[in-house]
């Protein structure tokens, strides 16, 4: 006994982490706190990795390290390329998560508990947080603790190591553009209207980087119906710029 116990002490005392035992990924299949459905296997069957981090709201090490997970999704092209970032929480119900998502910017997708974040975490044999994983295409898991993380950096080295490339971020806003559009009322209920020279065409992308609408603008003043799209954060893309715009029914 007393040496099971030196060997608790020691490990407490060098900071181990719990981490996801797992070798192989759990598929699931759920609805976001944006109503997008997300199903791992789907994005693992297009060729794309899956970062997942699990997380709750009042978890300080999940709170510090949200900024850099964006970052990091920045870097990677926003879910439109190599690599699928989303987050899962256990325990937050929607309307924190999206408290969350506006408090610390998140843009990928975020999954609530108890029921659909809590089974998934269960699934996964998570006792840790955040616990942040990556899985490949072939459903292997390739980190099953991606910790620590001090700086963005870290994440896009960890990332990196196997393979995966960096991109543009297709749907970044342009910092100070010379004429900006303006984007009105935000949130939306049943419309949003856009004001700017040469809109061009205009594509409104969902959390999941898909595109939902692409409309031809003929002038400068483009009204969108949003009466059909689920709450949640939105993303239109002009010729020139990028904006960002939450539907609230």
């Amino acid at each position: 006994m007393r040496g099971i116990w030196i060997i608790i002490v020691m490990a407490l005392g060098l900071g181990l982490r719990a981490q996801c035992p797992l070798n192989q990924a759990v598929d699931f299949s759920v609805t976001d706190v944006h109503g997008n459905e997300v199903h791992l296997f789907d994005i693992l069957d297009r060729g794309q990795y899956a970062l997942i981090d699990f997380f709750f709201t009042t978890c300080g090490p999940c709170q510090e390290t949200a900024p850099l997970l964006s970052q990091a999704y920045h870097s990677f092209g926003c879910n439109q390329h190599d690599v699928f970032f989303m987050e899962i929480s256990d325990r937050n119900n929607v309307e924190n998560c999206l408290n969350w998502t506006n408090e610390h910017g998140v843009e990928y997708p975020t999954i609530s508990g108890p029921e659909g974040g809590g089974s998934i975490t269960n699934q996964y044999l998570i006792h840790s947080w955040p616990t942040i994983i990556l899985v490949a295409p072939d459903r292997s898991i390739l980190i099953r603790d991606l910790w620590p993380i001090d700086t963005a950096q870290d994440i896009i080295n960890a990332l990196e190591s196997h393979g995966i490339q960096q991109h543009e971020c297709p749907l970044d806003i342009a910092e100070n553009p010379s004429q900006p559009i303006i984007c009105h009322p935000n949130p939306a209920n049943e419309f949003v209207t856009l004001k700017g020279d040469n809109l061009g065409t205009v594509s409104v992308y969902n959390t999941l980087g898909q595109r939902v609408a692409v409309i031809e603008a003929n002038n400068d003043e483009l009204c969108i119906d949003t009466r059909h799209y689920n709450n949640g954060l939105y993303i239109i893309k002009t010729n020139r710029q990028a904006l960002r715009f939450l539907v609230k029914h």
